[in-house]
């Protein structure tokens, strides 16, 4: 499935690059009936947890199909951008990001750079955008299991806002990254001084 989606992706990136972005929405069409076994026109009009729910029906496949229709939700999105159809876009955006971090989560880790790359690309698409918080915790859980505490924390302070009782996940979180060592803190772009400074934050709420 994972190499019949790398074919699919070299032949949209194509029409893309000739502008030919309806040709390009049908093979999405196409490739999801194939591969999915749903159009993708269809599958959009179910919510997040309506899709991961469908595909998980398929117990052998269900983890390959969320990452696929994540891939192929986050094409559509950035054609509908183009054709300035924003608020398709950003619903589409939304979904996709839904499914690729359910699938990083699942796996506790990303598939390969491509898909750390296809959440990370959605995620910058997303970016003082609102979206379900439930979408914002799994972002965040990413952003963990990737190591990126820094991009973490940023998803974090959004979530606060939003939902101040996450306050107390936040608090184990931050304590949790105090055991870890300074180098894997500096990687992860959120140094000790910081950890130390958002958790008396928190712990003052």
């Amino acid at each position: 499935m994972i190499q019949m989606l790398v074919q699919v992706l070299t032949k949209i990136l194509f029409l893309k690059k000739g502008g030919e972005y309806s040709e390009a929405l049908n093979e999405i069409q196409r490739a999801s009936k194939q591969m999915l076994g749903i159009e993708l026109e269809i599958f959009r009009k179910l919510s997040d947890l309506q899709m991961i729910d469908f595909l998980s029906l398929d117990v052998s496949l269900g983890i390959p199909k969320c990452y696929a229709a994540g891939i192929l939700l986050k094409e559509e999105a950035e054609i509908l951008a183009i054709q300035k159809k924003e608020s398709e876009s950003l619903d589409t955006f939304v979904k996709s990001l839904s499914l690729l971090t359910e699938v990083a989560i699942h796996n506790e880790s990303p598939f390969d750079t491509g898909h750390a790359g296809a959440i990370e690309s959605v995620a910058d698409k997303l970016k003082g955008k609102e979206y379900p918080v439930h979408i914002q915790k799994k972002l965040f859980r990413y952003f963990d299991i990737a190591g990126q505490y820094g991009m973490a924390a940023s998803v974090l302070s959004e979530i606060l806002v939003m939902e101040p009782s996450f306050v107390s996940e936040g608090i184990s979180y931050y304590e949790r990254l105090e055991k870890k060592s300074d180098e894997e803190l500096r990687r992860g772009c959120l140094p000790r001084k910081d950890v130390a400074e958002l958790l008396a934050d928190l712990r003052e709420r």
